[in-house]
C-alpha cells in the first residue's frame, strides 16, 4: 500500500479494485529535545499511516518531510521551507493523484506550528474547490489529548518532545528513543503572550505540572495502537458520512 514501492500498473490495479483514498503524511525537521530524533514531526505521521491504510483502504504516499519551522529553526539540523512553499507542494502532490483518478485524501500532519497548519490547510481547501476532492486532515496530537488518550496512558496532556511524541517514537522504533541524553533542564514552559526566535530550549511543555517526560515501552505502544484504532475510525466514517460524493 505504499506508493514509492508500486509499479504504475498496481496502481493502476488498486484504482481498478476501487481504492482510491489517499494518505499523505507531512511533517517537519527539526529539534525535539535532546532525546528524540529531528525526524520526529514526520516519522509519527508516516508510521501511523502505514499503520491505518489497511483498515481505512488507502495507498499511502511518500511523507513530506519538509515543513515550516519557526521558533526551533537555527538549531543545528533544523530545516525550515516557506508556508507558501509548502502549501503548493501538498496541493500539486495532491493534484497529480487526483489527476492519476484517486477520489479521497487523507493529510496525516504530525507539526503543530500554527503556520504548517494553515498551510496545509490553505492547499486542503483548494484540492476541494478545484478539484472537489473530500479531505480529511488529521493532527494526531490533538485527537490524543482531547480523547484523554495521553492522559489515559500516562496522566498527562503531552507538549513537544515530551511524553506523547516520545511515546510515539518508542512505539515505533525504541532505538530512535537516546534516553541517555535527556535531561530535565531542557524543558521550558510555554508562556502565552511571548514569542522568542529562537525558543531556549526544544522540549515545550504548556503547563507546570506537566513534567518530566516518560519512558515506557509497553504502555507506548498501547498507546500508539489505541490512537491508530481512533483515527482510522474518524476516517472511515468521515467519508462514509459525507452527504454527497464527487
Amino acid at each position: 500500500m505504499e506508493l514509492k514501492k508500486l509499479s504504475w500498473m498496481e496502481v493502476k490495479n488498486y484504482l481498478n479494485k476501487n481504492i482510491k483514498r489517499f494518505i499523505l503524511p507531512i511533517g517537519t525537521i527539526e529539534p525535539h529535545g535532546t532525546h528524540l530524533p529531528l525526524g520526529t514531526d514526520a516519522i509519527i505521521p508516516e508510521e501511523l499511516s502505514l499503520k491505518i491504510a489497511e483498515k481505512t483502504n488507502s495507498i499511502v504516499l511518500p511523507t513530506i518531510y519538509y515543513g515550516v519551522t519557526d521558533s526551533l529553526y537555527g538549531y543545528p539540523g533544523s530545516v525550515r521551507v516557506e508556508p507558501e512553499t509548502l502549501e503548493n507542494l501538498i496541493y500539486d502532490v495532491m493534484r497529480s493523484m487526483v489527476f492519476s483518478g484517486f477520489k479521497e485524501a487523507v493529510v496525516m500532519n504530525g507539526h503543530g506550528g500554527s503556520k504548517q497548519v494553515s498551510a496545509i490547510e490553505k492547499a486542503c481547501q483548494k484540492i476541494w474547490v478545484n478539484c472537489r476532492i473530500p479531505t480529511i486532515v488529521i493532527n494526531w496530537w490533538i485527537l490524543a489529548r482531547e480523547n484523554k488518550i495521553t492522559e489515559k496512558y500516562f496522566n498527562k496532556k503531552g507538549g513537544h518532545a515530551a511524553t506523547d511524541e516520545t511515546a510515539m517514537i518508542m512505539a515505533i522504533d525504541k532505538k530512535l528513543v537516546k534516553r541517555e541524553l535527556y535531561k530535565d533542564e531542557e524543558i521550558v514552559i510555554w508562556k502565552e503572550g511571548v514569542k522568542t526566535f529562537p525558543l531556549e530550549k526544544s522540549i515545550i511543555n504548556y503547563s507546570e505540572d506537566e513534567g518530566s517526560v516518560i519512558f515506557e515501552e509497553k504502555r507506548s505502544v498501547e498507546y500508539f495502537n489505541e490512537l491508530s484504532n481512533l483515527i482510522s475510525k474518524i476516517i472511515n466514517d468521515y467519508f462514509n458520512d459525507i452527504s454527497f460524493k464527487c
